[in-house]
């Protein structure tokens, strides 16, 4: 029965050969000339996530939770169209993926929250002068002018086109017989079903050989979705009016850009996105609390002071007198940093939050589920799914009894259809199964006490004993660096890596450690990056 525990994901049996599993010896040499070719084809055009709706309404309009409250979450999993595997993705990207189209649901709730921001906009006369730029005592045609003018430059992130503006116009005329307000809600409901605001749209100028430059307005939304999660503002869009920017010009505004607040709100957001400790599995709503403030305490403090993989290998955690009891930490009165004296715990791969998301009846674990996302999450190396035609009994027989590693073994052996996924699943779920589904320290099993757990794995064909050691190895041998690198790129670009994408990683993961593995200096060298200056289209 253990095949039909795995992910569904993607790949087929064997290593993966797109970029973001290259190991850091691979052939992309990080010292080579940075070019604008360094790039995978990016033909989708991705649409705005659920959290940068709502960021633009409340950047736009002062409006909030409308967007939260109008349209569906974005997607957790979708089809990769590179491979046909549906694999794990970060709400920004969802959207790229061809499989990903607008469902119906998303479609209704972009027009619930076109006419509810339109029905609360219009209804405020202050607002609509101030978004127009308006005195009281101008006339309703020329606020009009303004309103649409101003209101549409924020939304999509550049001056209108003369045929934008026409079409607002005449959407406007159509209720001139009704009244001003009544325009007014017309065309900011134009505005916010558009394409243009609800997609991220990135022409470029043709410069040959499938390379197209981007603009300064088109330049500018770029990096303030990658580095805020946001739109850009009205001072900033001011500064794109004119020639396009020279390389100093542009790094100047990159790095300024890097140093506002919402730049470090940004790079929370994404590890949220990227390890889900907050949408934990825990039953006791108390407990689940204190384990998601456990992983954001140490979040905080390596994207702070600390190294980017202290996330993973840090001997000190943030607990509760609560959560402390339950892992079996003792001498802990008030919440507070404490050292973890079992040596098989570190980082927060041994959180209670993380480990719940493989875990299945309360406490219990599955290897295999686990492994996998260790494996897709934290390598960056995708699990293929079970083949369609498979026999989850394939004639494997378990002794009645038989302890887990026992069961696994059978389902892992060569003549077993499950050998592909389980051989490179079970290796790392079982090195840390002396964790339960809980984050407790355990040394049997639970639903067979007779039986001793090892704790034992391997990873890249090294041994490893417990977590902390795995944590250990991967850090050591740059692949968990490697692999953040790749997350990065994957929530900036909105699509999967592709093979062209080895340099610019290669690049990126050499700056991430030379940099201290400072995550903001990663994110900005990838702004700062040639490629992310241009939009590669298949020739």
């Amino acid at each position: 029965m253990l095949c039909v525990l795995t992910l569904a994901c993607t790949g087929q049996i064997g290593e993966p050969s797109i970029a973001p599993n290259v190991p850091p010896d691979s052939p992309f040499d990080p010292s080579r000339e940075a070019l604008p070719s360094d790039q995978g084809v990016s033909s989708a055009v991705p649409r705005l996530s659920r959290r940068e709706l709502e960021h633009a309404i409340h950047e736009v309009f002062g409006f909030e939770t409308i967007a939260t409250g109008s349209l569906p979450p974005d997607a957790r999993l979708a089809t990769n169209p590179e491979t046909g595997g549906e694999e794990e993705v970060f709400d920004t990207f969802a959207g790229t993926l061809d499989t990903y189209l607008p469902a119906e649901v998303f479609v209704q709730g972009i027009a619930t929250l076109a006419f509810e921001v339109a029905r609360l906009t219009a209804d405020d006369t202050a607002l609509v002068q101030r978004l127009g730029d308006c005195a009281p005592s101008d006339p309703e045609d020329a606020c009009l002018e303004r309103y649409i003018g101003r209101v549409g430059r924020r939304l999509y992130r550049r001056p209108l086109r003369d045929d934008e503006t026409s079409r607002l116009r005449a959407v406007a005329a159509m209720f001139a017989d009704a009244s001003f307000e009544a325009q007014v809600r017309a065309v900011t409901q134009s505005l916010l079903q558009s394409p243009e605001f609800v997609y991220r749209v990135s022409v470029g100028e043709d410069e040959g050989d499938g390379l197209r430059r981007l603009d300064n307005f088109e330049l500018l939304a770029r990096v303030s979705f990658h580095l805020w999660g946001e739109l850009p503002g009205e001072a900033w869009l001011d500064r794109a009016e004119g020639a396009p920017w020279d390389e100093e010009a542009y790094e100047a505004i990159v790095r300024e850009m890097a140093s506002d607040p919402r730049t470090d709100a940004q790079i929370r957001e994404l590890h949220e996105a990227w390890i889900r400790h907050e949408t934990l599995i825990v039953a006791d709503e108390a407990l689940a609390a204190d384990m998601v403030a456990e992983t954001n305490a140490l979040i905080e403090r390596a994207l702070g002071d600390g190294r980017w993989s202290d996330l993973f290998t840090s001997e000190e955690t943030f607990v509760t007198p609560a959560l402390a009891a339950h892992y079996g930490i003792e001498g802990v009165d008030e919440p507070g940093w404490v050292r973890t004296e079992n040596p098989e715990r570190a980082g927060l791969l041994t959180h209670g939050a993380f480990l719940s998301l493989s875990s299945t009846q309360g406490n219990g674990t599955l290897p295999s589920r686990r492994g996998a996302i260790l494996a897709e999450r934290i390598l960056c190396s995708p699990i293929p799914p079970p083949p369609p035609d498979v026999d989850i009994d394939d004639g494997v027989e378990v002794e009645e009894g038989a302890c887990k590693s026992d069961a696994y073994l059978a389902h892992s052996s060569v003549s077993s259809g499950c050998a592909g996924c389980h051989s490179r699943m079970d290796p790392l779920g079982f090195g840390f199964e002396r964790f339960d589904g809980l984050g407790v320290y355990r040394t049997t099993e639970r639903l067979n006490p007779s039986c001793d757990i090892e704790g034992t794995g391997t990873v890249a064909g090294e041994a490893f004993a417990g977590p902390r050691e795995f944590a250990t190895t991967i850090a050591t041998s740059g692949a968990l660096t490697f692999c953040g690198t790749a997350q990065m790129m994957r929530h900036a670009l909105r699509r999967p890596l592709q093979q062209d994408d080895g340099f610019a990683q290669a690049r990126l993961h050499a700056a991430f450690v030379d940099e201290g593995e400072d995550f903001k200096a990663l994110m900005v060298a990838l702004a700062l990056d040639p490629t992310f200056r241009y939009r590669k289209e298949a020739l």
